[in-house]
């Protein structure tokens, strides 16, 4: 069983209090903070970047500088990616041929993950290869099986768990889709969240640290069902947490639901 962590309050403040020794700001905001902040590494020590190379807020400036802003008081970065193959059901949901539809991914998600290495290389952050995770490097991890096994069974058995799922398929179908996703698109979609759920839940156990803060552009229904403690069976891992980025500059918002 994923054990559960408490939700610390939001760490208050615009960029620290006087005497706070954060750079400028970057303009992204996490808990109240900027990303900036040495408050933020201070409390979680590592933080994962989870990027959408289907979503348009994931812009290869965007993943730049969110990069960039991470390497400034977080000495421990690691960026998070979907795999290829569950990817692509988006696309052959969509009408696209299987071959086709995962030649495509791979090569959206190869690009992003180019960028992602690159500049936390130019930022001086080590061994950036084992930092920047393509979900199926993960399949075969022994904590990553049982964590999904739940998240699969808790689908089939608990409503709030199958209705955060079936929220967040329709919501990754929106970019792929010109209509509302059928019922069989949503169902055979479901594999995409699957196999996001365990490091959504349990970053910190999955890569081996302490303590992690995984930061995303808007809520995700799953995290927040089992936070709130409506699976039976099924919490947030020791030393984990998720909270959403916003991004500040020049008003840009986050009002893409994708």
């Amino acid at each position: 069983m994923i054990r559960v962590r408490t939700a610390s309050p939001p760490l208050a403040g615009a960029d620290g209090p006087p005497g706070d020794a954060s750079p400028g700001a970057s303009g992204f905001r996490v808990e109240g903070l900027d990303l900036h902040s040495p408050r933020l590494a201070e409390r979680y020590g590592t933080v994962v970047l989870g990027l959408s190379p289907f979503n348009s807020f994931y812009s290869t400036q965007t993943v730049t500088d969110l990069c960039r802003s991470a390497a400034v008081s977080f000495s421990d970065v690691h960026v998070v990616l979907p795999g290829a193959p569950e990817s692509a059901l988006r696309y052959i949901s969509a009408g696209k041929s299987p071959r086709h539809a995962v030649q495509r991914s791979k090569r959206v998600i190869h690009n992003m993950r180019n960028v992602a290495r690159r500049t936390l290389a130019d930022c001086g952050v080590p061994d950036t290869q084992s930092r920047v995770h393509v979900m199926t490097r993960f399949v075969s991890h022994p904590r990553y099986q049982r964590s999904r096994a739940l998240v699969e069974t808790a689908y089939r058995t608990q409503p709030p768990m199958r209705e955060a799922v079936h929220a967040m398929t329709r919501t990754a179908l929106a970019t792929s889709t010109d209509s509302e996703p059928t019922p069989a698109q949503i169902e055979v979609n479901t594999r995409y969240i699957f196999a996001e759920a365990p490091l959504l839940l349990d970053a910190a156990g999955m890569l081996a640290r302490p303590s992690a803060l995984f930061v995303y552009h808007r809520r995700v229904p799953l995290y927040d069902v089992v936070a709130a403690g409506e699976v039976p069976g099924l919490t947030v891992g020791a030393g984990h947490a998720l909270s959403v980025l916003t991004d500040e500059r020049n008003n840009h918002g986050n009002d893409d639901s994708r």
